[in-house]
């Protein structure tokens, strides 16, 4: 007899992918938000700020790029799924 919950269950494979899925997103979303920061952080410069430098634009950069390196490993190891990332 079957449970209602074993029906349920997803195979190991759909819940690595799910979960994949849901670091990419997750991932993207920290990008996006530093990307909004660093965009507002350099356009201080407009306003009469760029005397000011204490290392915030070169960290948000890094970090950036870290994100970015951690998406493309991302979607590397789900490169067999062809809809991955794809917006």
């Amino acid at each position: 007899m079957v449970s209602a919950g074993a029906s349920l269950r997803r195979p190991p494979e759909m819940r690595y992918m799910m979960s994949m899925l849901r670091q990419y997103e997750r991932l993207s979303a920290i990008r996006e938000v530093l990307q909004g920061r660093l965009e507002l952080h350099e356009a201080r410069d407009c306003f009469g700020f760029d005397d000011i430098e204490d290392g915030t634009v070169h960290e948000l950069k890094d970090r950036i790029a870290e994100l970015s390196d951690e998406i493309s490993t991302l979607k590397s190891r789900c490169g067999r799924y062809q809809s991955f990332g794809r917006q």
